[in-house]
């Protein structure tokens, strides 16, 4: 009582000392103290009437330990997006099966999946649908029996023959389009099937990431409660030439921090089944529509996909 400082026992001759160990009736103070040093003040952390976590906050380690503190035990979140996951095509084959002619493995749903977990979404399988109407609807009636929130497919959307999905959502429910001017990932369709939004993706690897990146992602984060939707973009110096046929085009690329800012070359092969540029890129460098050449030192945006130390 009265008192208005602290002095840390090191900057006193005190030394540590146990319980059992009695005060000492004078001590000596090695520095100055000044009224209020080493005192913590009421609401210096939180004030009375404070909003601490708004809707939409992400929840971390640092957040749930400001819940701790406040005696806050239970809190309302928002549930994680179940996302239907499918993949079509007669071509596809399991990832541990032999390869054989005029068939690939599935790689989309792996990597799909992967990119839903990572939003904190959670992906529900529905397996490989054949290239038959029938087969589609049957996968699909699996998804709403599970109560999912999103469907997301691969393949079966272009124009080819055997592309039925689009055909399913049609007449199951409703196409908005189903191509768009990106490089790469041109054919990709929204839509709803039985109420359910539905995105259908390209079927090359590539075009399928890339795509998810631009529609699934931020489809995902909004049904999670989200305010946030975008990856963190830099504005880069692009390295080399680089053509482009006009429509914006994702270029997997490799961004550096320099002693001038910010660098980028791409990571090889741009075309569509090449997935290890992807496994070597950091970024997409964004070509705007309409530019179809980009020379050596043009400054673009990069879209960041990674955050390695480099960058920073």
């Amino acid at each position: 009582n009265g008192a208005d400082a602290v002095v840390p026992v090191e900057d006193t001759n005190e030394p540590w000392r146990n319980k059992e160990r009695p005060l000492p009736e004078q001590i000596l103070v090695s520095r100055a103290v000044l009224a209020g040093d080493y005192v913590r003040p009421i609401g210096e952390d939180i004030e009375a009437g404070q909003i601490v976590l708004a809707p939409g906050h992400i929840l971390r380690p640092q957040e749930i330990g400001v819940l701790a503190a406040l005696g806050i035990s239970q809190v309302s979140v928002q549930r994680r997006p179940a996302v239907g996951l499918l993949s079509t095509g007669d071509e596809l084959i399991a990832v541990d099966q032999a390869l054989e002619p005029g068939k690939i493995r599935d790689s989309n749903s792996y990597a799909q999946a992967a990119q839903i977990r990572n939003l904190g979404a959670e992906p529900i399988s529905l397996g490989v649908a054949r290239d038959q109407e029938s087969d589609v609807r049957l996968k699909l009636e699996l998804g709403l029996e599970q109560g999912v929130d999103l469907f997301v497919s691969s393949a079966g959307v272009s124009v080819g023959a055997y592309d039925v999905v689009k055909t399913v959502l049609e007449k199951e429910g409703n196409v908005g389009f189903w191509r768009v001017r990106m490089r790469p990932g041109k054919p990709l369709a929204f839509g709803t099937y039985h109420g359910v939004p539905y995105l259908g993706l390209p079927g090359n690897p590539v075009s399928a990431m890339v795509s998810f990146e631009r529609f699934v992602r931020p489809a995902i984060l909004k049904l999670a409660g989200h305010k946030e939707f975008e990856r963190p973009e830099l504005t880069v110096l692009f390295q080399e030439d680089i053509w482009s046929d006009g429509r914006e085009t994702y270029v997997r690329a490799m961004v550096t921090r320099t002693d001038e800012g910010y660098e980028a070359i791409s990571t090889g092969s741009q075309g569509s089944h090449v997935l290890t540029s992807l496994v070597r890129a950091n970024a997409l460098v964004i070509i705007p529509e309409g530019v179809k050449k980009v020379e050596a030192g043009t400054a673009l945006r990069a879209m960041m996909i990674d955050w390695p130390e480099i960058v920073f």
